[in-house]
């Protein structure tokens, strides 16, 4: 068998989709360009003073809660957003120690930070919703609850667009279907991808209550936190 003729039964095998009018393609696991200017801002938010080590740490430990941001992308951004007037940084002398330079969010970059979090979208990717969850308190509830049920759409619509593409491999036929084993592997990537789609669809329709679950804390007699 030629080598074009593998690569279309493989083409056909991963990404074959019956020919249906509707499927609109879904990119809610983009990269958003400004994305890492508003997570900056979205943790300065709460109005503390850090330093661009600082703010490292708190995205990188114990583990990544958004996403992996290095060293060399964090200071570049806090210097533009510095030069924009988001953020007002200043030096602080250390003795025996070189000194650091600190970040305070401004006027302008609540503001700023806010109309991006508000700002129409056809489709949410994951750093926007996310950064939209984070900001409950600057933009309210009824915003997030409102981003939330789009981006729930959007996962429901990519689940059910990876379902269609699988019944797709599963239908082919017969001249063009793998052997078992290389079918289960296949469908090893459809249910990690339906994985991922049922943790966000779980996210959208849950995360709040548990988060608020999570952090509801009662005072006992010997005044420690439980």
């Amino acid at each position: 068998m030629c080598l074009g003729v593998k690569l279309d039964i493989v083409r056909h095998q991963l990404y074959w989709l019956p020919g249906k009018a509707g499927n609109r393609r879904i990119m809610a696991g983009r990269r958003t360009s400004g994305a890492l200017e508003m997570l900056l801002l979205s943790v300065l938010a709460d109005g503390n003073s850090l330093s661009g080590y600082q703010i490292s740490v708190i995205l990188a430990e114990p583990v990544s809660l958004m996403w992996a941001v290095k060293h060399s992308q964090i200071y570049p951004a806090l210097s533009l957003l510095e030069e924009q007037g988001d953020i007002v940084g200043s030096w602080i002398v250390q003795s025996g120690r070189p000194n650091k330079k600190n970040y305070v969010i401004s006027p302008s970059g609540i503001e700023r930070l806010t109309q991006w979090l508000l700002q129409p979208r056809d489709i949410l990717s994951d750093d926007e919703v996310r950064l939209i969850a984070y900001n409950l308190d600057l933009i309210g509830q009824a915003k997030v609850d409102e981003a939330l049920a789009k981006y729930l759409d959007q996962c429901l619509e990519e689940r059910r667009q990876l379902e269609e593409r699988w019944l797709g491999v599963w239908n082919a036929p017969w001249d063009h279907q793998a052997s078992e084993e290389r079918l289960v592997g296949i469908r090893s990537l459809y249910e990690s991808a339906l994985a991922t789609r049922d943790a966000r669809i779980a996210w959208c329709n849950e995360g709040l209550d548990r988060a608020r679950r999570a952090v509801a804390r009662t005072r006992p007699a010997d005044e420690r936190y439980v």
